[in-house]
């Protein structure tokens, strides 16, 4: 496999375990302030896994790390951006109730 396609298929696999995370904890959370507020808090709990794993990944298909690096913090920057959004989300609906 060439380093070009894994890279892709690596982004690819991020996106998608992303989006269904973010279906599955808005889906589950709909109405309840308890479940939104656990799903904001284990999104941030999942940074370092998310980094880590993204990192590892990578490195396989980037020899300078630079590459691989960058995939890591931005990927885990959108997790922690979701964190927070869910986070938020929870409290304007403790706030509206």
């Amino acid at each position: 496999m060439s380093d070009g396609l894994g890279l892709f298929l690596t982004i690819v696999l991020e996106v998608f375990v992303f989006v269904l995370l973010n279906v599955y904890s808005f889906k589950k959370s709909a109405g309840s302030i308890k479940r939104r507020l656990w799903a904001g808090v284990l999104f941030l709990l999942l940074t370092p896994v998310i980094f880590f794993g993204t990192l590892g990944f990578v490195l396989i298909f980037d020899e300078g790390g630079w590459g691989a690096g960058i995939l890591a913090v931005v990927f885990t920057g959108l997790y922690i951006l979701n964190g927070i959004i869910i986070l938020l989300s929870s409290v304007h609906i403790y706030l509206t109730k």
